[in-house]
């Protein structure tokens, strides 16, 4: 059951500051840290129980803004390894060492050019960090029909990276 808006609004006031605070010390990112005391609200808007059941709420606030902000570190560090492999299998055009918004502009139309199935998974595996796994059961489709989607996709973008520069 969600919390009332008076209590949403005063857990807001009392500890949105310091969450935010505590944030940017377990992340050293002012965005991150954002993203964390948004995704904290947002857990306590889904349930009232988190603070209502609490012995102190600010330990609960804390804890939570702790464990949001190590997950929030972990994401980021998967997506940004998720990135290097996928620029690793597609060297040259990917992550450009003249990165302008040119090359961006044509990475996305080389991207928009797949079909959309490919491009979907992609999508999920690349940047939202979903395993084949997770994808096929996302999208109700066998793990090996992700694999291979993904990895024809791979192979289109491949033989695209030769018109892109």
């Amino acid at each position: 059951m969600p919390p009332t808006e008076a209590t949403l609004t005063r857990l807001h006031s009392d500890y949105a500051v310091s969450a935010y605070r505590f944030a940017w010390s377990v992340t050293k990112d002012e965005s991150l840290a954002q993203e964390v005391v948004q995704e904290l609200f947002l857990k306590l808007a889904r349930d009232s129980a988190v603070i209502s059941q609490a012995q102190s709420e600010r330990a609960v606030i804390f804890t939570l803004t702790r464990n949001l902000a190590l997950d929030a570190l972990r994401r980021r560090s998967t997506r940004e390894d998720a990135l290097q492999r996928f620029a690793d299998e597609s060297p040259g055009w990917f992550l450009p060492a003249d990165d302008t918004e040119e090359t961006r502009a044509q990475i996305t139309v080389a991207l928009a050019a797949l079909p959309e199935e490919q491009r979907s998974v992609i999508h999920l595996h690349v940047w939202e960090e979903l395993s084949f796994r997770e994808i096929g059961e996302l999208l109700g489709l066998p793990t090996q029909t992700v694999a291979s989607r993904y990895r024809y996709g791979l192979e289109k973008l491949r033989t695209q990276k030769h018109t892109l520069v």
